[in-house]
């Protein structure tokens, strides 16, 4: 299952970056995979893991009571309390879904192939032409980036690569290309908040308070932003929950919003 597999390499990579957070991280899906949780559910808690990993960076002491809940994500303890929390990706560009998920599938392909080569052995960066990525040119690309890959230059496709030691594979990533113009509107924050506000009373249950966690994952195309526009729209907001926070996992920025 390729989003499986696109699971996996986010938390290879997640876990190369933040060393720190790494056995938390490890031990954690470990438990998730002793659960009797179905693929899906199985997916969408390492899912959230991962997300929870850029509060580590600030909160390097959570320890988590409940992996496996619901309503809200975890039951984790900050600072002697009892803390739920509620999880959720902030999407800026949902018209790169779907490209996104081909060039991973791409990706994947190509990890595979090289597999066996122990030359080809790195985490590669790619910056890819995304305009002529399509499903009518799917063989071509894929031995174009596999090209790139073991010349180590760029290509018709790849634009520019990068290479960092690893020695356990092939890991592709897609290069960040952050633009001045690239801007995550307040507003899209503020209707993650507003949502999980009617939700609020499912989650208040023998906790003694409520986190609402927004977190930009910087390594999914979708989610990259250069700066929040508007963001003192912001002050304003209102919520049940006791604290809400957004993140990014690039540089490992925290705004608190409440």
């Amino acid at each position: 299952m390729l989003f499986t597999e696109d699971l996996g390499k986010s938390l290879a990579l997640c876990m190369l970056r933040h060393k720190d957070a790494a056995e938390k991280l490890s031990y954690w899906c470990r438990e998730i995979d002793r659960e009797r949780l179905s693929e899906r559910e199985a997916y969408q808690k390492k899912t959230e893991v991962l997300l929870l990993s850029t509060l580590l960076q600030h909160y390097p002491d959570i320890e988590i009571e409940n992996l496996t809940g619901e309503s809200p994500d975890f039951i984790v303890r900050i600072n002697g309390k009892r803390i739920g929390l509620e999880i959720s990706e902030v999407i800026n560009h949902f018209e790169l879904k779907k490209r996104e998920a081909l060039i991973n599938q791409y990706f994947r392909w190509v990890e595979d192939w090289l597999l066996t080569s122990d030359q080809a052995c790195g985490i590669y960066h790619l910056g890819l032409d995304s305009r002529l990525v399509g499903t009518k040119h799917e063989e071509k690309v894929v031995k174009d980036i596999c090209n790139a890959v073991m010349q180590q230059k760029t290509t018709k496709y790849v634009t520019s690569i990068r290479r960092t030691p690893y020695d356990k594979g092939v890991l592709l990533v897609l290069d960040y290309n952050l633009s001045l113009f690239d801007e995550l509107h307040a507003n899209k924050i503020l209707n993650i908040i507003e949502k999980k506000n009617i939700k609020y009373p499912l989650y208040r249950n023998k906790i003694d308070e409520c986190w609402l966690i927004l977190v930009s994952n910087m390594h999914n195309m979708s989610s990259r932003y250069s700066y929040i526009q508007r963001p003192e729209v912001l002050k304003a907001v209102k919520s049940p929950f006791q604290r809400i926070l957004h993140l990014e996992n690039l540089f490992s920025e925290m705004l608190m919003i409440k």
